[in-house]
């Protein structure tokens, strides 16, 4: 039953290439706001170096994968910020690497707000492991296809951010590129679809040393369900943090991080999930680690 079940997994990740939720997901995504959104480039004012690493239903063979590099950027001077991405993300027989590149422009409303607007562009290979479709479902028509396909795409966001409140509204996969991995007369056509996300957070001040973030990320895309994430951050005098998540229907998230020299921060989090992958002996849990250098003069 559970091999059932799991290869049924699989398939369903496979196919979602042409459907549904196609971008990979990140629990401390109150870290990474510009992973999601361009228009959040820049948006620390200080420059970043990073890397994450995301491993999903671990002990499950061929469980997702994500691993990302990151930078960005904030060009006061210009009101411009950048930011880079090279990333890596597998699911079972499928996965995908892209490197993206955004910009963000800043308009200043007052001294501690801003409207930022950000466009961003990828460029995506998709792979298909068809010894790997094989072994689970022989005769698939996806393996007369070809096994890579290249593409690229757009997005684009705006952010607003003051002291206390961020808020940003970002569109991924703007063009909604075609992806020919079925070369049929009957091939039902395989494309990117649009994400849509609104992320929110608000930085409350309990004290001289604390500060407490409820957030939220709401995503959407076309054939999925609504899908909906929130939480609560706690920051002690930038030096560490520790938070939950709520990821609706899916999983419970506890992170926690440290930030040494207020340059270098280290952040862990750790998913439960729960049905169907409950019927896993470790109920598919994740882990996920991040590491980021600031260049703070």
């Amino acid at each position: 039953m559970k091999k059932f079940i799991l290869a049924s997994l699989f398939t369903i990740q496979l196919f979602s290439v042409c459907h549904a939720q196609q971008i990979f997901r990140l629990s401390q995504y109150i870290q990474h706001n510009f992973l999601f959104n361009p228009a959040a480039s820049g948006a620390n004012k200080h420059s970043s170096v990073g890397a994450s690493y995301k491993k999903m239903w671990a002990g499950i063979d061929g469980g997702p994968k994500t691993t990302l590099l990151f930078y960005d950027k904030y060009f006061s001077s210009k009101k411009v910020g950048f930011s880079s991405v090279i990333f890596d993300d597998k699911t079972g027989p499928t996965s995908r690497s892209a490197i993206e590149l955004n910009a963000s422009y800043s308009i200043p409303l007052n001294e501690n707000k801003k409207l930022m607007i950000g466009m961003g562009g990828q460029f995506m290979q998709h792979r298909i492991d068809k010894e790997a479709v094989a072994k689970y479902i022989p005769g698939d028509p996806l393996l007369d296809g070809p096994g890579s396909v290249f593409a690229g795409d757009a997005s684009a966001g705006v952010y607003f951010k003051s002291s206390t409140l961020n808020l940003g509204v970002s569109v991924k996969q703007l063009i909604q590129s075609k992806l020919d991995f079925i070369k049929t007369a009957t091939n039902i056509e395989g494309r990117l679809y649009r994400h849509y996300y609104f992320m929110g957070s608000y930085n409350w001040k309990t004290d001289e040393s604390n500060v407490l973030i409820p957030n939220m990320l709401v995503k959407f895309a076309g054939n999925a369900p609504l899908d909906i994430e929130c939480g609560v951050q706690l920051e002690h005098k930038d030096l560490f943090w520790v938070g939950l998540n709520y990821h609706h229907k899916q999983s419970f998230s506890g992170f926690a991080g440290v930030k040494l020299d207020h340059k270098f921060s280290i952040g862990y989090s750790y998913d439960q999930f729960v049905t169907p992958l409950s019927i896993f002996d470790d109920r598919g849990n994740s882990h996920e680690i991040s590491f980021r250098y600031f260049f703070i003069q």
